[in-house]
């Protein structure tokens, strides 16, 4: 049993959504996988075993039943259409306009089955100027922004060597569909639910998206590796091609960080070192937060800073991986070791915490990421592997079509007593009447909340004017000037939000968190394992006299194992999971992924979850615990990697922009823009037919007629040739006048979209993608909008991040119950700061 479990989710995706079914399936939903007769592309996606299984599929089809419909035949339509009539939810990802030339769009099945919950994914949204875009999963990311920051000198923009755009859209698809199905709680209907890829991906630039917006004219990747002269904390006196050490077996995470965010976290380095006699003690004296000055007025040289690395060198160099992640957790460095494939299957940490599972039997059977969170209820299903094709088509056809499910009635709304959710008729959002405490910071946590508020909840944010949240620190700023009210990121993902700044270091601060998470549904934390039961306030205190109280804690480790202790950022959490490896170039070190990759994908797990238990808790009014831990996230998106080394023993490898299934497949410099920046495209041949059209455009008869290219394994073998090729052609075009070429012809390309590209997008424009909201500091502000567009009951940014306390007083007196002279005489004692 788990929390979805009596769902039933109709599963028509291809490779492009496949994971957000086994999201739903994985908390318990049946959820069933429509195959043509021929079987799903996905079967034919690499990694493939030795005997042409994609473990690709079996990855992401695990836990579900698998039928075979097809959807070219009247019959299969006719069949299709049947069980969409009993199902909650359908979810698909073909072109846009191919559902409805086949009746099977979401005007055509809502007639039939009004409560169902239609998801899409799409690359680009199924309406706009580039929904009919050739695509593929590297035009996307360039076009989503992620792709641009992730520079290694002066080469192109590189990709993570293995496919993420989809699963950053597939998830937040599994999320839209429950979002959905808290509306049809309310209105009793169901409604079209609009994923694009595009819009997805956002999150994954941590913000930079939006320097063009706001007026930031020199993103961090530009700039120098030198710090700013600033109290922004979020300096570093490493560059991007030095944040990667040589360990005894391998490669060491390690920024040497700089300011009053990272700075203490450097110096607790230099402790270790000075502890084991590896360096002298006057490193000891050196205050790494304010070091930033000393840097700008020349007391601390690059010479000196030269002979620091090179102690830092040496040192790590005598390092085992292992013995470097416990004096991580023990000492709380910011430095951990860069794991490949086969160390993330061999942790410990995920051991630890159950993490794997085994589905199938003898040649069937796949180790898999299992439990993507951590929840003291019983939240998960796992029940069978992948489908064969048409496995149990008899089976489900008798199940679904023989009796009733949920979507033929109306389904109760239970609630708690006392609880504050709304019913129906007196909701307009889907998360309208939720109270939720945001206890969060920087972006794995703020993104949760702002979902929430997107759609209904009202959010409280709870943050302390004398210790700022990092998030606060990090760019894009306002004009280019650092400040801490200055932050895109920080009002980006805080948008919607009421603000209240409280100090927790006090025993009156902590008291009034106690009675705001008392007010509240759900309560969401991201501080170090084991801090907020030192403040009294965990689970088990919060939830006493509260069984209905929900509470989610987002961590790099997670809130128990053996490295849960373990201090970070993103960053942390993209090197243990593997993604660190697996970014850059064959030739050079591991770049990894731009920023604290991490922090983007644990979101949408914890999203889902969360959604799940609430759903659960409108039908029991139990609330529960939820434990989400990055890394496994991270590990999550790798499942077919994962599958891959258990079966076969591979280790992933970075391979620069190259592909294991398509070539030409690369980005591609450019004349320079009319700013003289660098401008690169993105460009994926993905069949024989669209290589052929390559070559007419490229004015090469002879590569069309070479034998050796015709076929993407023969192109694949001469990569290197077709590149140069490539970088020759485009050079002395204009990004623009390459993507117009290339998607005349159907070619999948895409600029490599810099933060003034994804601004002036037509089609994140067409779906009012960023949105300008008014801002008590800066007159208008723009944010990201929400991620996914539902047709019935639309998210909402209704307001900017708060400025520090803007909503001391109304969250306390009116909603929370202080009398006034309680009020002022906590801001007069300076517990409100």
């Amino acid at each position: 049993m788990g929390f979805l479990t009596g769902y039933r989710v109709l599963d028509l995706t291809d490779e492009r959504g496949m994971i957000a079914g086994r999201i739903l399936a994985d908390l318990g939903a049946d959820v069933v996988q429509v195959e043509p007769p021929g079987g799903s592309t996905a079967r034919s996606k690499a990694p493939l075993d030795p005997g042409g299984a994609s473990l690709f599929f079996d990855a992401f089809a695990a836990n579900k039943r698998g039928i075979t419909a097809d959807p070219e035949a009247a019959e299969g339509r006719n069949l299709i259409r049947r069980l969409a009539a009993t199902a909650d939810i359908l979810i698909e990802s073909a072109e846009p306009g191919t559902m409805a030339a086949r009746g099977l769009d979401y005007a055509d099945l809502q007639k039939l089955n009004p409560r169902l919950v239609y998801v899409s994914v799409t690359p680009f949204g199924r309406t706009g100027p580039k929904a009919h875009y050739a695509e593929s999963d590297l035009t996307v990311w360039a076009a989503g922004g992620p792709l641009d920051p992730h520079r290694d000198g002066t080469r192109p923009p590189v990709r993570i060597s293995i496919p993420q755009a989809y699963l950053h859209a597939g998830a937040d698809a599994a999320a839209g569909a429950l979002v959905a199905l808290q509306a049809r709680h309310r209105t009793g209907e169901g409604q079209h639910v609009d994923v694009s890829a595009q819009a997805s991906l956002g999150i994954a630039t941590l913000g930079r998206v939006l320097a063009y917006a706001v007026g930031d004219s020199q993103p961090e990747w530009e700039q120098p590796a030198r710090p700013r002269v600033d109290q922004s904390g979020s300096g570093s006196a490493t560059a991007p091609s030095q944040k990667k050490w040589p360990c005894q077996d391998g490669t060491v995470e390690f920024h040497i960080g700089v300011g009053p965010a990272a700075g203490g976290f450097t110096g607790a380095f230099m402790r270790w070192m000075v502890d084991e006699g590896a360096a002298p003690a006057e490193l000891l004296e050196i205050d790494w937060r304010t070091l930033p000055n000393r840097m700008a007025d020349g007391s601390f040289t690059d010479e000196e800073m030269a002979k620091v690395r090179d102690t830092v060198a040496a040192f790590l160099a005598t390092k085992t991986k292992r013995e470097v992640l416990r004096a991580a957790t023990e000492r709380k460095l910011l430095c951990v070791p860069v794991y490949d494939t086969a160390d993330v299957a061999a942790s410990e940490q995920l051991a630890a915490r159950d993490y794997w599972v085994e589905l199938g039997e003898g040649d069937r059977t796949r180790r898999l990421p299992g439990r993507f969170a951590k929840v003291n209820a019983e939240a998960f299903d796992f029940r069978r592997p992948a489908p064969n094709l048409g496995e149990h088509t008899a089976e489900v056809t008798a199940e679904w079509l023989g009796a009733p499910t949920r979507a033929a009635g109306a389904r109760p709304v239970t609630a708690s007593p006392g609880s504050t959710l709304q019913t129906a008729d007196r909701a307009a959002l889907p998360l309208a009447g939720l109270k939720v405490l945001d206890l969060t910071w920087v972006v794995a946590g703020p993104v949760i909340g702002r979902a929430l508020a997107d759609f209904g909840a009202t959010v409280i944010r709870v943050e302390s004017s004398t210790r700022i949240e990092t998030a606060r620190h990090m760019q894009p700023f306002y004009d280019g000037v650092p400040g801490p009210e200055n932050s895109a990121l920080y009002i980006t993902w805080n948008a919607g939000k009421l603000g209240i700044t409280v100090d927790l270091s006090t025993e009156q601060g902590r008291e009034v968190v106690r009675r705001l998470a008392a007010w509240s549904d759900v309560v969401l934390e991201s501080f170090s394992p084991g801090q907020m039961q030192r403040w009294g306030l965990d689970y088990a205190t919060l939830s006493a006299g509260r069984p209905d109280l929900i509470m989610l804690s987002t961590a790099i480790m997670g809130q128990t194992g053996p490295y849960a202790r373990l201090a970070g950022f993103g960053n942390v959490g993209a090197a243990l999971s593997g993604f660190q490896d697996i970014v850059g170039w064959p030739d050079l070190p591991a770049l990894g992924p731009f920023g604290p990759y991490t922090d983007y994908v644990g979101p949408r797990f914890s999203l889902a979850t969360l959604l799940a238990a609430i759903d659960r808790r409108h039908q029991t009014g139990q609330g529960c615990y939820i434990d989400v831990s990055q890394v496994e996230a991270g590990v999550y998106f790798q499942s077919p990697e994962i599958a891959d080394h258990n079966r076969n023993g591979t280790v992933v490898h970075r391979a620069g922009n190259a592909d294991r299934e398509h070539a030409p497949h690369g980005v591609y410099r450019c004349q320079p823009g009319d700013d003289g920046t660098d401008r690169f495209v993105a460009v994926a041949v993905r069949t024989d037919e669209q290589w052929q059209k390559l070559t007419a455009l490229m004015g090469r008869p002879d590569l069309a007629a070479d034998a050796d290219l015709q076929t993407a394994i023969g192109r694949r073998s001469r990569v290197a040739d077709l590149d140069s090729l490539m970088d020759a052609w485009t050079a002395t075009q204009t990004a623009e006048d390459v993507e117009r070429c290339l998607q005349a012809s159907g070619i999948p390309v895409h600029v490599s979209a810099s933060s003034r590209d994804f601004c002036a997008d037509p089609q994140l424009a067409h779906r009012g993608h960023l949105v300008r909201v008014p801002h008590q500091l800066h007159g208008i502000t723009t944010v990201e909008g929400p991620r996914y567009l539902l047709s019935a009951t639309p998210g909402q940014v209704t307001r900017s991040a708060p400025v520090f306390g803007q909503d001391n007083k109304y969250v306390l007196t009116e909603l929370i119950g202080y009398t006034q002279e309680e009020y002022e005489k906590m801001t007069d004692g300076g517990v409100l700061r």
